[in-house]
């Protein structure tokens, strides 16, 4: 190979590593997503004292999800995630469940679960799929809190709740300015549930600790 054609595949070979990659994104970008989200809880309550043994948990649920990312860099971004309130049933579980004559759904409630998360937004692959995770914080509003069937009468309150998160996500960004995207997030959520009356009193730790899905079709502004 002559001297002149190494220099050139040197050039060539130089320009490819040092070149940055072409992003989906860049700095002052904002992002809004719209799509179906599902939380699904994969924890359960303290054991009941005056059920030995006795537990609740909170089913799945799916809403409205909308999401919000705005850019500072090329690859450093904010999130946002938000949604219409999620309504969970509430179930017992283990001894309580017996006791109760196997009924399941004990109570119900409705939550809100604000999450704020710093993602980095990974160069890698085509520039228009564009993959990044991301941590932050939750903090998770309850409200609507109620009792039925065999606990129907007790009064329930479940306390809001504060706690990381982190995330995952994946935008295929079209050429109009469209996207579509997947996203997953594991949030802890551990509120404190009172329930009294019916000859209960107890003060209980509830964990949710859910992880939530949404698949959104979006818009880059």
């Amino acid at each position: 190979m002559s001297t002149f054609n190494r220099t050139i595949l040197i050039a060539a070979m130089a320009a490819t590593f040092t070149t940055a990659p072409v992003m989906a994104y860049e700095a002052g970008d904002m992002v809004l997503r719209v799509g179906a989200a599902g939380v699904f809880p994969t924890g359960e309550s303290d054991s009941l004292n005056a059920v030995p043994g006795g537990k609740v948990e909170a089913d799945d649920a799916w809403s409205l999800g909308i999401t919000f990312t705005y850019m500072f860099t090329d690859q450093i971004g904010l999130g946002i995630l938000g949604a219409y309130p999620f309504s969970h049933d509430i179930e017992s579980n283990g001894t309580l469940a017996t006791a109760l004559g196997d009924s399941s759904d004990v109570g119900e409630t409705k939550q809100l679960p604000p999450t704020v998360t710093l993602q980095w937004h990974i160069p890698v692959g085509p520039a228009n799929f564009q993959p990044y995770i991301g941590a932050g914080v939750n903090y998770t509003y309850f409200f609507d809190e109620d009792t039925k069937g065999p606990l129907n009468g007790v009064n329930l309150d479940i306390d809001n709740s504060w706690g990381l998160a982190g995330e995952a996500g994946l935008d295929y960004v079209m050429d109009n300015d469209w996207t579509m995207s997947a996203q997953v997030w594991y949030i802890g959520i551990k509120p404190e549930a009172k329930i009294q009356g019916g000859g209960l009193d107890e003060k209980v730790d509830v964990e949710i600790n859910p992880w939530v899905f949404m698949a959104s079709v979006g818009k880059k502004f």
